[in-house]
């Protein structure tokens, strides 16, 4: 601990990673909870939703280019793009020009520099650190991003309360301002990460080369995922697969619902602050007992029942958040315990099962199919809601639950 606290480019790396992620957790919170109240319309919500899943789609696209660029300089440039777009809407917003469509059209442009991001750190830190520390710098950029989450997700109600929307997007186009600073500090400093593709001191690479480079692993994306979905024909694979799939689409179809939930629930900005704080409880608790559950209990009848234990509380949550509050939001914790477990215990099997030379191709598969659901979820959410009232989606989300774990148990 006491060498990475010595380690000027670390210490760089994660005050970076500190202002990308109170920028990028302020400017989803705010954003939804403002499509909806400039429009009290769930379905501008379920557009957002989309916008935020298509840009996470995308970003599967952007590895060559990580791999093929030198990472202080991109990082420079996602700080710069990501810092231009919120003072762009900082501006239309004191000028009176800010409309939902502006809105929209600015998430999967901000969203993807802040994953780029996250991707340059998550490559450069493995170079910038010893193997014997690298569990230690891995822990350190999980817990600035949960904490910071959990941060925003306490106060964001507050802020939208206290502040108008002009203020917000000032204070986030600050923060911003700073990870683009300290982008700068690093690109100033000699980052010592291997350039894979690019020869030492080359100083240009001819644009059929480039192109080539990108052909190449487009054909590779395609034969990994062609190759991630005959293993995945797995009996016991696509049993996992096809829950986990549903799991995602029927969390997508709840979220892109929450402003409209808070709003009718606890009839303010604070409630919805409040909501994600309780989501976030819920999810950091359930990773914590995840690794005691598994040493426990057989991971084949645990799941199920987690489904069981999850999809339950949502149904309960739902019938009584209205008449008792109090009930409504520990059920609302339970059940989003019991989806941080089911998440470690996923991503743990999928390291497991496949042989490790399948691992990326199944994690290929896992994350195009997981994506795809988002944004499936995300638009059916929209579509549901107005036929319905807000609660519904959690209510159909817990059926969906419930049903995840019957079959789970019949297999």
């Amino acid at each position: 601990m006491n060498k990475l606290r010595k380690n000027r480019t670390f210490c760089k790396i994660i005050s970076h990673r500190i202002f990308i992620n109170l920028g990028d957790s302020l400017f989803y919170i705010i954003l939804m909870w403002v499509l909806y109240d400039l429009t009290k319309n769930s379905f501008y919500t379920a557009i957002g939703g989309f916008m935020f899943s298509l840009s996470d789609v995308l970003n599967f696209f952007v590895g060559p280019i990580i791999d093929r660029c030198g990472k202080a300089k991109l990082l420079a440039i996602t700080s710069g793009i990501a810092f231009f777009v919120i003072a762009g809407l900082c501006f239309f917003s004191l000028g009176n020009m800010l409309n939902v469509w502006i809105l929209v059209f600015s998430i999967p442009l901000f969203n993807l520099t802040s994953r780029i991001t996250y991707s340059i750190h998550n490559v450069v830190v493995p170079a910038i650190v010893g193997k014997d520390e690298l569990v230690t710098a891995n822990s350190i950029l999980s817990m600035t991003n949960t904490g910071i989450d959990l941060l925003f997700n306490a106060i964001s109600g507050v802020l939208l309360v206290v502040l108008s929307i002009q203020e917000i997007l000032l204070i986030n186009s600050t923060i911003n301002l700073f990870a683009l600073l300290v982008a700068l500090l690093i690109l100033r400093s000699a980052l010592p990460v291997r350039q894979p593709v690019e020869v030492e001191n080359q100083s240009k690479v001819k644009a059929d080369e480039r192109k080539a480079d990108l052909k190449e692993y487009w054909c590779s994306y395609l034969k990994d995922l062609k190759s991630g979905l005959m293993f995945i024909r797995n009996r016991t694979i696509l049993s996992l697969i096809i829950p986990l799939v549903g799991l995602n689409l029927l969390y997508a179809i709840m979220l892109v619902n929450l402003p409209a939930f808070s709003s009718e629930v606890f009839g303010s900005a604070i409630g919805y602050g409040l909501v994600l704080t309780f989501f976030a409880v819920g999810s950091i608790s359930g990773s914590m007992i995840s690794s005691f559950l598994v040493k426990h209990f057989a991971v084949g009848k645990l799941i199920p029942i987690l489904f069981l234990y999850g999809g339950t509380s949502w149904v309960l949550m739902t019938l009584l958040v209205k008449q008792i509050p109090v009930a409504g939001v520990i059920f609302m914790i339970v059940a989003m315990n019991a989806l941080g477990v089911t998440n470690i215990i996923f991503g743990t099997v999928f390291q497991q099962l496949p042989p490790e030379n399948m691992i990326g191709r199944v994690n290929t598969v896992n994350l195009s199919l997981m994506a795809v659901a988002a944004l499936l979820g995300s638009l059916l959410g929209g579509i549901i809601t107005q036929v319905s009232d807000s609660i519904f989606p959690f209510c159909l989300c817990g059926l969906g639950y419930l049903l995840i774990s019957f079959v789970m148990g019949l297999n």
